[in-house]
């Protein structure tokens, strides 16, 4: 990095110490709504101008921080007047939310005859650390295998990694760039669209409201530097030779014009292919009998030698030792995009740690993948409108190593395989077609940056106001929750959150849906069978809990309330308000108007629509995807599935309308 103005530097600590302040609040929020701080009676709300259970000093402290007047007091002890405290504010997708930027102070107003010692402003490990202190001390057998000690690190990593995530963030724009704004619009507006602009965008926020989402466990800053979405350096891929005997692959890599085609000639140009080819051939390796795969650069040096050492030693793997095919990571890092513009994408296993699951890419969730993209097909050949605006990635083009055991759930093979994601030719090859992540429009404002809604909304010739943001965000509203009501009535859903989702904008206005990562598309097998769907028959481990086959329309219903709104639409929402200062609840309005139009433009049976209005409408409380509790109460080896559990918390709907 080059030299920065003091200006400059100021302004980048602005950025780190305010994304560093979001991970708190995500903590908080996330022990608020999950309930963990009101078990035992430890929690209560105050109101600051009614309560008097807090000394005069304290009060004074309080009401100087000019706050909401709202506090969440959390004790530690009781007898001793030790407790936590910190501003809330009434909310709308949980009873009452952290106020950004307010602090959580420790308070020890001792009883009679002691002095009272002055409120301490702690950090969020020391939040977390005084909540696990209490609500779940481990275990001494358990050293650091346990869910509390996991947690910690993963916060722990998650704060100094948005630091280094935050320093690759573009410094603000100078005023000689200011002064040729206009001018300067067109060419960066254009660079903007280009979908690994956008991943980049989103990486920045990552998974939206997970107070872990940054953690990459296993990843040095040089690693950071080198592999992340945020800082978008070129990624160039290591190749392997792997035994034919030994791979496993998906059907479109066994019929059809895919057949006879190797990764290396769906993924790299003429003179690379040439440069792997000439490596097999030095190495005296027939291309009857190996398969040249691609390897991601930090899994071949980092997890390779270790997990497939008796592979490696057998001569069943074998490293060609060249690098080819260039890359850039997508906020998921584990997916790559092509630096050549192609439609083929690629997604490599990481034996990184995120979200407490392993990032490896095993070849049953592949398989799954196929499955779930072939019900999707089904529900579009059932459907006109679904037919004609939900697209779909194919990704039935994949290879993997499975070991002479056949055991798929093996650890070992599960950190050697490579999907092709490839995203259909009539959107990436049509000029006025552009793709938008929903994640993207998540992102939050950074100084004197336009987000990509700030160019949407220049692009529809729309003034730059709340008023453009909220019809925007009524469009997206509305196309996504029809859509996802289509595929609901079917009894299909897939995994909707911002990552997976992209928006199709024709001449910038939105005219479908693009899904990609079809491994967790669940489903509701009777009223699949009423739709004349197929069960795709999920191959899943044998003792697990699987959420792909839901027992009621409800629990599948459950996905578009958590994923599809909670997450993917509030992220948005969220970054709207404070972008225009709006009010939330003018937002959740538009949410709710949108849910009510789909409603009827999804054409829903009636007893499918009983159980949307029912569930979604009716009910005076909503599921919540817990976050917190079950990585604290994760034990034993981390798997490849994000620890999961669902909680409750009032209906947004009921929040805004104030009912």
């Amino acid at each position: 990095m080059g030299r920065q103005t003091v200006q400059e530097a100021s302004a980048q600590g602005a950025i780190a110490s305010e994304s560093q302040e979001r991970i708190g609040m995500d903590l908080i929020n996330a022990l608020l709504a999950e309930g963990v701080l009101e078990e035992d009676d430890r929690g209560e709300l105050l109101e600051l101008s009614e309560t008097t259970e807090i000394s005069d000093s304290l009060r004074s402290f309080l009401e100087a921080q000019k706050h909401t007047g709202l506090y969440f007091r959390w004790w530690l002890n009781r007898e001793t007047g030790r407790f936590l405290i910190f501003p809330v504010r009434r909310a709308v997708v949980q009873a009452y939310s952290y106020c950004f930027g307010g602090g959580v102070y420790e308070v020890n107003e001792a009883r009679p005859y002691s002095k009272e010692i002055a409120p301490v402003r702690i950090d969020v490990m020391k939040l977390l650390e005084l909540v696990a202190e209490q609500r779940y001390a481990p275990h001494e057998s358990d050293g650091d295998n346990n869910g509390v000690a996991r947690l910690k690190e993963l916060l722990r990593l998650s704060l100094e990694q948005t630091s280094w995530s935050d320093a690759y963030a573009a410094p603000t724009r100078n005023s000689s760039y200011a002064a040729h704004r206009k001018e300067a619009h067109t060419k960066a507006d254009h660079a903007a669209w280009r979908l690994i602009s956008l991943e980049r965008q989103a990486a920045w926020r990552d998974r939206p409201f997970h107070p872990v989402a940054k953690a990459k466990g296993g990843w040095t800053q040089a690693d950071y530097e080198a592999f992340s979405a945020e800082s978008g350096q070129p990624i160039t891929l290591e190749w392997l030779a792997m035994s034919k005997a030994f791979i496993y692959s998906g059907k479109a890599s066994e019929e059809g014009d895919l057949a006879a085609l190797t990764p290396a000639d769906l993924l790299l140009a003429l003179d690379e292919r040439m440069t792997v080819h000439k490596a097999m051939e030095l190495k005296g390796l027939s291309q009857e009998v190996y398969i040249a795969l691609p390897v991601h650069p930090w899994q071949r040096t980092a997890m390779l030698p270790q997990m497939l050492q008796e592979e490696l030693a057998s001569g069943i793997c074998i490293p060609l030792d060249v690098q080819t095919g260039v890359y850039y990571a997508t906020s998921s890092a584990r997916s790559l995009a092509p630096q050549n513009g192609s439609n083929r994408h690629l997604k490599l296993p990481l034996g990184i740690v995120s979200l407490g699951a392993v990032r490896y890419l095993p070849a049953v969730h592949m398989m799954n993948g196929e499955r779930g993209q072939r019900l999707l097909e089904q529900a579009q050949m059932h459907d006109s409108v679904l037919k004609d605006q939900l697209f779909l990635c194919d990704e039935k083009t994949w290879w993997a190593y499975l070991p002479a055991s056949g055991d798929f759930f093996a650890d070992p093979p599960r950190h050697l395989s490579a999907l092709i994601r490839q995203y259909p030719a009539s959107l990436t090859e049509t000029d006025n077609i552009r793709l938008l992540p929903m994640s993207a429009l998540a992102a939050y404002p950074r100084d004197g940056q336009d987000t990509i809604l700030d160019i949407w909304i220049r692009e529809r010739n729309l003034p730059h106001s709340a008023e453009s943001a909220a019809t925007l965000f009524g469009e997206v509203c509305l196309k996504f929750l029809t859509i996802c009501l289509r595929l609901f009535r079917c009894g299909v859903m897939p995994e909707i959150h911002g990552q997976n989702v992209l928006l199709i904008l024709k001449d910038q206005v939105i005219s479908g849906l693009l899904l990609r990562d079809h491994d967790s598309v669940r489903l509701h097998m009777p009223w699949m069978t009423k739709n004349g769907l197929d069960d795709p028959q999920y191959k899943m481990k044998p003792g697990y809990p699987n959420s792909l086959y839901n027992e009621t329309p409800q629990k599948l219903l459950v996905y578009l309330q958590t994923l599809g709104i909670q997450v993917n639409l509030y992220a948005i929402l969220e970054a709207i308000a404070e972008q225009f200062t709006m009010d939330e609840k003018q937002l959740w309005f538009i949410v709710l108007e949108s849910l009510q139009q789909a409603i009827a433009l999804a054409e829903l049976p009636e007893d499918v629509k009983a159980v949307v209005i029912t569930s979604m409408l009716d009910q005076p409380n909503w599921p919540w995807k817990n976050l917190i509790k079950p990585l604290l109460e994760q034990e034993g080896p981390v798997s490849g599935s994000m620890p999961a559990s669902m909680g409750e918390t009032v209906n947004p709907f009921h929040r805004c309308r104030g009912i």
